[in-house]
């Protein structure tokens, strides 16, 4: 258990990491696939972090903000289904967990963004009216980054220390039957996320990629991370034709 209450810190502490980076400074590393691969380095299984990583990824990959209605929340899913993946050894308790929880990450960013952050907002906008700096920066860096603190990185330290034991003996008590349809249910909630995508870009002139994509997963079975390695190259290839004179032999 020492060893595991080591990793459910370092895994709180890098949430709390996260979420500043979210709502800050904004280098979007709390996309899925950025954040699977950590958590799994973190928690000793770097294989299922990644595949847990690209999976959620599709799942919330079209996914959009409209007006104040906010998505079900990707990055704490993430963390907590990848931690998950990794005690148990099997990606399909990802697939199982990782909607869930995502939902209910949404419930305490409505309750964040919603009660606390409204209650900030007030007292910022009486510092900067009074030109109270400490105020200022206590209303719009400090507080905002300790609610994400109590609302997400110590509730992922109390499910992956005090929840692994029985989050696994609930998922062995799951019939296998149950584990299949979500499995099946979160590849379509992928798909529906890689439509809602190709729906918002212009796919007119880059339609020979979801071929060549098509052709390396369902032929060469080539899993997610080699076809991001292929899109990457790809992408490359693209940008530096571009960038390429006319003329230019």
């Amino acid at each position: 258990m020492e060893g595991l209450l080591v990793k459910a810190l370092l895994v709180a502490i890098f949430t709390w990491i996260t979420f500043f980076d979210k709502y800050c400074t904004q280098f979007f590393t709390y996309r899925p696939i950025f954040v699977g691969p950590i958590v799994g380095l973190l928690m000793g299984n770097l294989q299922i972090g990644l595949e847990v990583g690209c999976i959620i990824e599709l799942m919330f990959l079209g996914q959009v903000f409209v007006g104040t209605a906010l998505p079900p929340e990707e990055t704490f899913s993430t963390i907590l289904a990848a931690a998950f993946a990794c005690i148990s050894g099997s990606t399909e308790v990802a697939l199982a967990t990782a909607l869930p929880l995502a939902i209910l990450g949404q419930m305490g960013m409505y309750f964040r963004n919603m009660v606390l952050c409204v209650w900030t907002q007030n007292r910022l906008e009486a510092a900067v009216e009074k030109g109270n700096r400490r105020g200022i920066w206590m209303n719009c860096l400090i507080l905002p980054n300790v609610f994400n603190l109590v609302l997400f990185a110590i509730p992922v330290f109390l499910g992956i220390y005090f929840g692994a034991d029985m989050v696994q003996g609930i998922i062995n008590m799951i019939p296998q039957v149950i584990i299949n349809g979500l499995t099946v249910g979160g590849k379509i909630i992928g798909a529906v996320g890689l439509a809602i995508l190709i729906k918002s870009i212009n796919v007119k002139n880059i339609w020979q990629y979801f071929i060549i994509g098509f052709f390396f997963s369902s032929y060469l079975n080539i899993n997610p991370i080699g076809i991001t390695l292929i899109a990457v190259v790809c992408v490359a290839m693209a940008f530096y034709n571009d960038a390429r004179p006319q003329g230019n032999e």
